[in-house]
Protein backbone atom coordinates (compact mmCIF):
# COMPACT_ATOMS: atom_id res chain seq x y z
CA UNK A 1 0.00 0.00 0.00
CA UNK A 2 3.05 2.28 -0.02
CA UNK A 3 3.71 4.20 -3.24
CA UNK A 4 7.11 5.57 -4.09
CA UNK A 5 7.82 9.22 -3.51
CA UNK A 6 8.72 9.86 -7.12
CA UNK A 7 10.41 13.09 -8.13
CA UNK A 8 9.77 15.60 -5.34
CA UNK A 9 10.69 18.43 -7.73
CA UNK A 10 7.86 17.65 -10.14
CA UNK A 11 4.31 18.49 -9.04
CA UNK A 12 2.32 15.30 -8.78
CA UNK A 13 -0.98 17.16 -9.12
CA UNK A 14 -1.45 20.57 -10.64
CA UNK A 15 -4.46 22.74 -11.45
CA UNK A 16 -3.91 25.68 -13.74
CA UNK A 17 -6.40 28.58 -13.75
CA UNK A 18 -9.51 26.41 -13.45
CA UNK A 19 -12.79 28.16 -14.26
CA UNK A 20 -16.07 26.30 -14.07
CA UNK A 21 -19.40 27.98 -14.73
CA UNK A 22 -22.96 26.79 -14.23
CA UNK A 23 -25.26 29.19 -16.05
CA UNK A 24 -24.22 32.63 -14.76
CA UNK A 25 -22.50 31.35 -11.58
CA UNK A 26 -18.74 30.80 -11.45
CA UNK A 27 -18.19 27.86 -9.12
CA UNK A 28 -14.46 28.06 -9.83
CA UNK A 29 -12.83 31.31 -10.85
CA UNK A 30 -9.22 31.02 -12.07
CA UNK A 31 -8.23 28.57 -9.32
CA UNK A 32 -4.71 27.19 -9.24
CA UNK A 33 -3.18 24.46 -7.07
CA UNK A 34 0.15 22.64 -7.01
CA UNK A 35 0.71 19.54 -4.86
CA UNK A 36 3.89 17.50 -4.65
CA UNK A 37 4.59 14.00 -3.37
CA UNK A 38 4.24 13.75 0.39
CA UNK A 39 2.06 16.86 0.76
CA UNK A 40 -1.19 17.12 2.68
CA UNK A 41 -3.19 20.12 1.45
CA UNK A 42 -6.41 21.18 3.12
CA UNK A 43 -9.21 23.03 1.35
CA UNK A 44 -11.15 25.19 3.80
CA UNK A 45 -13.88 27.76 3.35
CA UNK A 46 -17.61 28.35 3.76
CA UNK A 47 -20.36 26.34 2.11
CA UNK A 48 -20.48 27.05 -1.59
CA UNK A 49 -16.86 28.20 -1.68
CA UNK A 50 -15.97 25.76 -4.47
CA UNK A 51 -14.09 23.10 -2.50
CA UNK A 52 -16.13 20.12 -3.76
CA UNK A 53 -16.15 21.47 -7.30
CA UNK A 54 -12.36 21.79 -7.21
CA UNK A 55 -11.98 18.21 -5.95
CA UNK A 56 -14.25 16.93 -8.71
CA UNK A 57 -12.17 18.77 -11.27
CA UNK A 58 -8.97 17.31 -9.80
CA UNK A 59 -10.54 13.84 -9.96
CA UNK A 60 -11.62 14.25 -13.58
CA UNK A 61 -15.30 13.99 -12.65
CA UNK A 62 -16.06 17.34 -14.28
CA UNK A 63 -14.22 19.35 -16.88
CA UNK A 64 -13.75 23.08 -16.40
CA UNK A 65 -14.47 25.46 -19.26
CA UNK A 66 -11.06 27.04 -18.77
CA UNK A 67 -7.80 25.78 -17.38
CA UNK A 68 -6.29 22.33 -17.07
CA UNK A 69 -5.50 19.62 -14.50
CA UNK A 70 -2.18 17.79 -14.76
CA UNK A 71 -1.43 14.46 -13.09
CA UNK A 72 2.29 13.69 -13.03
CA UNK A 73 2.67 16.28 -15.76
CA UNK A 74 0.05 14.70 -18.05
CA UNK A 75 -3.24 16.44 -18.90
CA UNK A 76 -5.96 14.64 -16.98
CA UNK A 77 -8.42 14.97 -19.88
CA UNK A 78 -6.20 12.87 -22.12
CA UNK A 79 -5.93 9.98 -19.70
CA UNK A 80 -8.32 7.03 -19.56
CA UNK A 81 -10.57 6.60 -16.54
CA UNK A 82 -8.74 3.37 -15.64
CA UNK A 83 -5.36 5.11 -15.79
CA UNK A 84 -6.58 7.94 -13.56
CA UNK A 85 -8.11 5.45 -11.10
CA UNK A 86 -4.80 3.63 -10.80
CA UNK A 87 -3.17 6.81 -9.55
CA UNK A 88 -5.98 8.60 -7.73
CA UNK A 89 -8.33 7.52 -4.98
CA UNK A 90 -11.43 9.56 -4.21
CA UNK A 91 -13.53 9.64 -1.05
CA UNK A 92 -16.76 11.58 -1.51
CA UNK A 93 -18.48 13.69 1.12
CA UNK A 94 -21.45 11.36 1.62
CA UNK A 95 -20.96 7.63 1.37
CA UNK A 96 -23.81 6.35 -0.83
CA UNK A 97 -26.01 3.47 0.27
CA UNK A 98 -24.82 0.49 -1.78
CA UNK A 99 -27.32 -2.34 -2.04
CA UNK A 100 -26.37 -5.97 -2.51
CA UNK A 101 -22.67 -5.75 -1.62
CA UNK A 102 -20.79 -6.65 1.52
CA UNK A 103 -18.20 -4.28 2.91
CA UNK A 104 -15.35 -6.52 1.68
CA UNK A 105 -16.84 -6.67 -1.82
CA UNK A 106 -17.05 -2.89 -1.88
CA UNK A 107 -13.43 -2.48 -0.78
CA UNK A 108 -12.34 -5.03 -3.41
CA UNK A 109 -13.81 -2.68 -6.03
CA UNK A 110 -10.80 -0.50 -5.32
CA UNK A 111 -8.69 -3.15 -7.00
CA UNK A 112 -10.60 -2.99 -10.31
CA UNK A 113 -8.33 -0.39 -11.96
CA UNK A 114 -5.40 -2.79 -11.49
CA UNK A 115 -7.15 -5.79 -13.06
CA UNK A 116 -7.45 -6.80 -16.68
CA UNK A 117 -10.75 -6.66 -18.56
CA UNK A 118 -11.82 -10.20 -17.67
CA UNK A 119 -9.59 -10.67 -14.66
CA UNK A 120 -11.05 -11.42 -11.21
CA UNK A 121 -9.57 -10.52 -7.86
CA UNK A 122 -6.79 -12.80 -6.69
CA UNK A 123 -5.40 -13.59 -3.27
CA UNK A 124 -3.05 -10.61 -3.41
CA UNK A 125 -5.98 -8.27 -4.13
CA UNK A 126 -7.90 -9.77 -1.23
CA UNK A 127 -4.92 -9.27 1.10
CA UNK A 128 -4.61 -5.62 0.02
CA UNK A 129 -8.33 -5.08 0.61
CA UNK A 130 -8.19 -6.67 4.07
CA UNK A 131 -5.13 -4.59 4.92
CA UNK A 132 -7.06 -1.44 3.98
CA UNK A 133 -10.00 -2.56 6.13
CA UNK A 134 -7.69 -3.22 9.06
CA UNK A 135 -6.19 0.26 8.70
CA UNK A 136 -9.68 1.82 8.80
CA UNK A 137 -10.95 -0.52 11.54
CA UNK A 138 -13.65 -1.95 9.28
CA UNK A 139 -12.48 -5.57 9.11
CA UNK A 140 -15.27 -6.56 11.49
CA UNK A 141 -17.77 -5.44 8.84
CA UNK A 142 -16.26 -7.54 6.04
CA UNK A 143 -19.23 -9.87 5.65
CA UNK A 144 -21.93 -7.35 6.51
CA UNK A 145 -24.10 -5.79 3.84
CA UNK A 146 -23.09 -2.14 3.32
CA UNK A 147 -26.74 -1.10 3.60
CA UNK A 148 -26.78 -2.29 7.24
CA UNK A 149 -23.88 -0.04 8.30
CA UNK A 150 -24.22 3.35 9.91
CA UNK A 151 -23.23 6.47 8.00
CA UNK A 152 -19.90 6.69 9.80
CA UNK A 153 -19.16 2.99 9.29
CA UNK A 154 -19.98 3.29 5.58
CA UNK A 155 -17.69 6.31 5.31
CA UNK A 156 -14.80 4.30 6.74
CA UNK A 157 -15.49 1.46 4.31
CA UNK A 158 -15.32 3.90 1.39
CA UNK A 159 -12.04 5.24 2.73
CA UNK A 160 -10.81 1.63 2.80
CA UNK A 161 -11.88 1.20 -0.84
CA UNK A 162 -9.83 4.26 -1.80
CA UNK A 163 -6.82 2.89 0.08
CA UNK A 164 -7.19 -0.48 -1.70
CA UNK A 165 -6.52 1.37 -4.96
CA UNK A 166 -3.01 2.06 -3.61
CA UNK A 167 -3.22 5.58 -5.02
CA UNK A 168 -0.43 8.07 -5.44
CA UNK A 169 -2.99 10.85 -4.95
CA UNK A 170 -5.82 10.77 -2.42
CA UNK A 171 -8.70 13.23 -2.84
CA UNK A 172 -11.08 13.49 0.11
CA UNK A 173 -14.24 15.57 0.36
CA UNK A 174 -15.14 16.09 4.03
CA UNK A 175 -13.81 12.64 4.97
CA UNK A 176 -14.63 13.12 8.67
CA UNK A 177 -18.14 14.55 8.28
CA UNK A 178 -19.95 11.38 9.43
CA UNK A 179 -17.34 10.14 11.88
CA UNK A 180 -17.28 10.39 15.64
CA UNK A 181 -14.47 12.30 17.34
CA UNK A 182 -12.19 9.30 17.80
CA UNK A 183 -12.53 8.11 14.22
CA UNK A 184 -12.03 11.64 12.89
CA UNK A 185 -8.60 11.65 14.47
CA UNK A 186 -7.85 8.09 13.37
CA UNK A 187 -8.88 8.77 9.78
CA UNK A 188 -6.70 11.85 9.51
CA UNK A 189 -3.84 10.11 11.33
CA UNK A 190 -4.04 7.43 8.66
CA UNK A 191 -3.95 10.01 5.87
CA UNK A 192 -0.96 11.70 7.50
CA UNK A 193 0.83 8.35 7.72
CA UNK A 194 0.24 7.75 4.00
CA UNK A 195 1.47 11.26 3.24
CA UNK A 196 4.62 10.44 5.18
CA UNK A 197 5.07 7.49 2.82
CA UNK A 198 4.85 9.73 -0.25
CA UNK A 199 1.12 9.93 -1.01
CA UNK A 200 -0.24 13.31 -2.08
CA UNK A 201 -3.44 14.17 -0.22
CA UNK A 202 -5.89 16.99 -0.94
CA UNK A 203 -8.87 17.17 1.42
CA UNK A 204 -11.79 19.51 1.91
CA UNK A 205 -12.12 19.77 5.69
CA UNK A 206 -14.93 21.62 7.42
CA UNK A 207 -13.32 21.63 10.87
CA UNK A 208 -10.67 24.37 10.88
CA UNK A 209 -8.99 22.91 13.96
CA UNK A 210 -8.50 19.52 12.30
CA UNK A 211 -7.34 21.15 9.07
CA UNK A 212 -4.76 23.22 10.97
CA UNK A 213 -3.56 20.20 12.92
CA UNK A 214 -3.08 17.77 10.05
CA UNK A 215 -2.44 19.76 6.88
CA UNK A 216 0.92 21.23 6.01
CA UNK A 217 -0.67 23.75 3.68
CA UNK A 218 -4.16 25.27 3.48
CA UNK A 219 -6.10 26.86 0.64
CA UNK A 220 -8.84 29.15 1.94
CA UNK A 221 -11.62 29.47 -0.63
CA UNK A 222 -14.63 31.76 -0.91
CA UNK A 223 -16.89 32.49 -3.88
CA UNK A 224 -15.01 30.09 -6.14
CA UNK A 225 -11.68 31.85 -5.59
CA UNK A 226 -8.65 31.30 -3.37
CA UNK A 227 -8.60 33.96 -0.67
CA UNK A 228 -5.36 32.84 0.96
CA UNK A 229 -2.92 29.95 0.87
CA UNK A 230 0.09 28.93 2.90
CA UNK A 231 0.78 27.34 6.25
CA UNK A 232 -2.13 27.10 8.72
CA UNK A 233 -0.56 29.96 10.69
CA UNK A 234 -0.44 32.13 7.57
CA UNK A 235 -3.97 31.32 6.41
CA UNK A 236 -6.03 31.15 9.59
CA UNK A 237 -5.81 34.80 10.60
CA UNK A 238 -8.70 36.93 11.91
CA UNK A 239 -8.63 39.05 8.75
CA UNK A 240 -8.75 36.05 6.42
CA UNK A 241 -11.52 34.35 8.41
CA UNK A 242 -13.57 37.52 8.30
CA UNK A 243 -13.04 37.89 4.55
CA UNK A 244 -14.03 34.29 3.81
CA UNK A 245 -16.62 33.43 6.46
CA UNK A 246 -17.89 36.84 7.57
CA UNK A 247 -17.12 36.06 11.22
CA UNK A 248 -15.10 37.72 13.93
CA UNK A 249 -12.59 35.40 15.55
CA UNK A 250 -9.42 35.25 17.58
CA UNK A 251 -6.66 32.78 16.72
CA UNK A 252 -4.06 31.40 19.13
CA UNK A 253 -1.69 28.47 19.28
CA UNK A 254 -2.74 25.17 20.81
CA UNK A 255 -0.27 24.64 23.68
CA UNK A 256 -0.24 20.87 23.08
CA UNK A 257 -0.09 20.56 19.27
CA UNK A 258 1.18 24.01 18.26
CA UNK A 259 -1.57 24.24 15.63
CA UNK A 260 -3.70 27.39 15.36
CA UNK A 261 -6.97 27.33 17.28
CA UNK A 262 -9.86 29.42 15.97
CA UNK A 263 -12.23 30.80 18.58
CA UNK A 264 -15.33 32.40 17.09
CA UNK A 265 -16.68 35.55 18.71
CA UNK A 266 -19.65 36.48 16.51
CA UNK A 267 -20.64 37.24 12.95
CA UNK A 268 -21.15 40.99 13.35
CA UNK A 269 -19.41 43.24 10.82
CA UNK A 270 -16.32 45.04 12.13
CA UNK A 271 -16.98 48.34 13.90
CA UNK A 272 -15.71 51.66 12.70
CA UNK A 273 -12.00 51.96 13.40
CA UNK A 274 -10.99 54.17 16.30
CA UNK A 275 -8.05 56.53 16.58
CA UNK A 276 -4.85 54.50 16.86
CA UNK A 277 -3.30 57.35 18.86
CA UNK A 278 -5.65 56.84 21.80
CA UNK A 279 -4.25 54.71 24.61
CA UNK A 280 -6.60 52.81 26.92
CA UNK A 281 -5.55 50.96 30.05
CA UNK A 282 -7.90 48.31 31.44
CA UNK A 283 -7.83 47.28 35.08
CA UNK A 284 -9.53 43.92 35.15
CA UNK A 285 -9.28 40.32 36.32
CA UNK A 286 -11.24 37.12 36.68
CA UNK A 287 -12.64 37.40 33.16
CA UNK A 288 -14.25 40.78 33.76
CA UNK A 289 -12.39 42.48 30.91
CA UNK A 290 -11.81 39.84 28.23
CA UNK A 291 -14.66 40.82 25.92
CA UNK A 292 -13.95 44.54 26.41
CA UNK A 293 -10.30 43.99 25.51
CA UNK A 294 -11.39 42.21 22.35
CA UNK A 295 -13.87 44.91 21.32
CA UNK A 296 -11.37 47.70 21.87
CA UNK A 297 -8.65 45.75 20.09
CA UNK A 298 -10.99 45.42 17.11
CA UNK A 299 -11.51 49.18 17.14
CA UNK A 300 -7.81 49.87 16.91
CA UNK A 301 -7.07 51.27 20.36
CA UNK A 302 -3.58 50.97 21.80
CA UNK A 303 -4.21 48.86 24.89
CA UNK A 304 -2.57 47.75 28.11
CA UNK A 305 -3.89 45.83 31.10
CA UNK A 306 -3.04 44.79 34.61
CA UNK A 307 -2.30 43.55 37.12
CA UNK A 308 -3.09 39.98 36.02
CA UNK A 309 -2.11 36.74 37.72
CA UNK A 310 -1.03 33.59 35.91
CA UNK A 311 -4.03 31.54 34.76
CA UNK A 312 -6.43 34.50 34.81
CA UNK A 313 -8.96 34.51 31.97
CA UNK A 314 -8.25 38.18 31.21
CA UNK A 315 -4.53 37.40 31.04
CA UNK A 316 -5.23 34.67 28.48
CA UNK A 317 -7.25 37.18 26.44
CA UNK A 318 -4.40 39.68 26.60
CA UNK A 319 -1.93 37.01 25.49
CA UNK A 320 -4.10 36.00 22.52
CA UNK A 321 -4.59 39.62 21.43
CA UNK A 322 -0.99 40.63 22.01
CA UNK A 323 -1.88 43.25 24.65
CA UNK A 324 0.90 44.17 27.12
CA UNK A 325 0.07 43.79 30.79
CA UNK A 326 1.62 43.73 34.24
CA UNK A 327 1.84 40.18 35.52
CA UNK A 328 2.21 38.45 38.86
CA UNK A 329 2.23 34.73 39.77
CA UNK A 330 -1.09 33.02 40.33
CA UNK A 331 -2.82 33.85 43.64
CA UNK A 332 -0.05 36.29 44.57
CA UNK A 333 -0.40 39.82 45.92
CA UNK A 334 0.76 42.76 43.83
CA UNK A 335 4.36 43.44 44.89
CA UNK A 336 6.03 46.85 44.83
CA UNK A 337 7.66 46.38 41.41
CA UNK A 338 4.43 45.25 39.75
CA UNK A 339 2.58 48.11 41.42
CA UNK A 340 5.15 50.64 40.19
CA UNK A 341 4.81 49.41 36.60
CA UNK A 342 1.05 49.40 36.90
CA UNK A 343 0.99 53.00 38.15
CA UNK A 344 3.06 54.01 35.14
CA UNK A 345 0.68 52.35 32.67
CA UNK A 346 -2.37 53.95 34.26
CA UNK A 347 -0.72 57.37 34.30
CA UNK A 348 0.38 57.16 30.66
CA UNK A 349 -3.00 56.09 29.27
CA UNK A 350 -5.47 58.60 27.82
CA UNK A 351 -8.29 56.64 29.47
CA UNK A 352 -8.28 54.01 32.20
CA UNK A 353 -11.22 51.64 32.59
CA UNK A 354 -11.87 49.82 35.86
CA UNK A 355 -13.95 46.70 35.20
CA UNK A 356 -16.41 45.33 37.74
CA UNK A 357 -14.02 42.69 38.98
CA UNK A 358 -14.02 41.07 42.42
CA UNK A 359 -11.52 42.79 44.74
CA UNK A 360 -9.64 40.98 47.48
CA UNK A 361 -6.43 41.45 49.39
CA UNK A 362 -4.24 40.28 46.49
CA UNK A 363 -5.52 42.77 43.89
CA UNK A 364 -6.47 45.66 46.18
CA UNK A 365 -3.59 47.78 44.87
CA UNK A 366 -5.31 47.86 41.48
CA UNK A 367 -7.62 50.51 42.95
CA UNK A 368 -4.59 52.57 44.01
CA UNK A 369 -3.39 52.46 40.40
CA UNK A 370 -6.83 53.58 39.25
CA UNK A 371 -6.52 56.66 41.44
CA UNK A 372 -3.39 57.64 39.48
CA UNK A 373 -5.19 57.60 36.14
CA UNK A 374 -5.55 60.79 34.08
CA UNK A 375 -9.13 60.04 33.06
CA UNK A 376 -11.10 57.26 34.63
CA UNK A 377 -14.19 55.34 33.54
CA UNK A 378 -15.87 52.83 35.87
CA UNK A 379 -17.78 49.75 34.77
CA UNK A 380 -20.41 49.30 37.47
CA UNK A 381 -22.80 46.57 36.43
CA UNK A 382 -22.42 45.09 39.93
CA UNK A 383 -22.29 47.22 43.11
CA UNK A 384 -18.88 47.46 44.75
CA UNK A 385 -20.32 46.10 47.99
CA UNK A 386 -21.03 42.80 46.22
CA UNK A 387 -17.48 42.63 44.85
CA UNK A 388 -15.60 43.74 47.97
CA UNK A 389 -13.89 40.87 49.78
CA UNK A 390 -11.70 43.10 51.98
CA UNK A 391 -14.22 43.93 54.72
CA UNK A 392 -14.81 47.42 53.38
CA UNK A 393 -11.29 48.56 52.48
CA UNK A 394 -11.91 48.16 48.74
CA UNK A 395 -15.25 49.98 48.97
CA UNK A 396 -13.58 52.91 50.70
CA UNK A 397 -10.89 53.20 48.02
CA UNK A 398 -13.52 52.85 45.33
CA UNK A 399 -15.66 55.66 46.78
CA UNK A 400 -12.64 57.97 46.64
CA UNK A 401 -12.21 57.54 42.88
CA UNK A 402 -13.24 60.47 40.67
CA UNK A 403 -14.42 59.01 37.36
CA UNK A 404 -15.50 60.90 34.28
CA UNK A 405 -18.26 58.35 33.77
CA UNK A 406 -19.92 55.40 35.44
CA UNK A 407 -21.31 52.85 33.01
CA UNK A 408 -23.42 49.73 33.33
CA UNK A 409 -22.80 48.05 29.96
CA UNK A 410 -19.94 47.49 27.59
CA UNK A 411 -21.69 49.66 24.98
CA UNK A 412 -21.68 52.56 27.43
CA UNK A 413 -18.01 51.95 28.23
CA UNK A 414 -17.12 52.09 24.53
CA UNK A 415 -19.15 55.25 24.07
CA UNK A 416 -17.40 56.86 27.02
CA UNK A 417 -13.96 55.98 25.67
CA UNK A 418 -14.88 57.35 22.26
CA UNK A 419 -16.04 60.61 23.86
CA UNK A 420 -12.73 61.14 25.64
CA UNK A 421 -10.15 62.92 23.51
CA UNK A 422 -6.41 62.69 23.78
CA UNK A 423 -6.03 66.33 24.81
CA UNK A 424 -7.32 67.57 28.17
CA UNK A 425 -9.86 65.90 30.37
CA UNK A 426 -12.78 66.45 28.01
CA UNK A 427 -15.07 66.20 31.03
CA UNK A 428 -17.75 68.19 29.22
CA UNK A 429 -17.90 65.55 26.51
CA UNK A 430 -18.55 62.73 28.94
CA UNK A 431 -20.57 64.55 31.58
CA UNK A 432 -23.79 63.28 30.07
CA UNK A 433 -22.62 59.67 30.03
CA UNK A 434 -23.64 59.19 33.63
CA UNK A 435 -27.23 59.48 32.47
CA UNK A 436 -26.67 56.37 30.38
CA UNK A 437 -26.48 54.30 33.54
CA UNK A 438 -29.61 52.22 33.84
CA UNK A 439 -31.92 53.36 36.57
CA UNK A 440 -30.13 56.69 36.98
CA UNK A 441 -28.61 55.72 40.36
CA UNK A 442 -24.83 55.99 40.11
CA UNK A 443 -23.90 55.47 43.75
CA UNK A 444 -22.89 51.82 43.71
CA UNK A 445 -20.75 52.08 46.79
CA UNK A 446 -23.37 51.06 49.28
CA UNK A 447 -26.73 49.40 49.63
Amino acid sequence: MTPSRGNDHTPRLEAQDLTYRVEAARLLDSVGLTAGAGEFIGLVGPNGAGKTTLLKALAGLLYPQEGEVLLDGQPLGRMSAREVARRQGVVHQSAPVTFGFTALELVLMGRYPHLGRFQVEGEEDRCIALEAMAATETAAFADRAVVTLSGGERQRVFIARALAQQPQVLLLDEPTSNLDIQHQLKALDLVRTLVGQGVTAVAAIHDLGLAARYCGRLLLMAGGRIVAQGTPQEVLTPANLEAAFGVRAVVFGNPFTGAPVVSLVDYAPPPKAASLSRRVHVICGGGSGARLLYEMHRRGYALSAGVLGAGDADRLAADVLGIPYVSVPAFSPIDDEAHRRHLALAAEADVTVVCDMPIGANNLRNLEAAAAAQRLVLWESTPITERDFTQGTAAALYKALLPLARCATMEEILAAIEAVGTQGSDSSRVSDLASLHRGGNHDHTGP
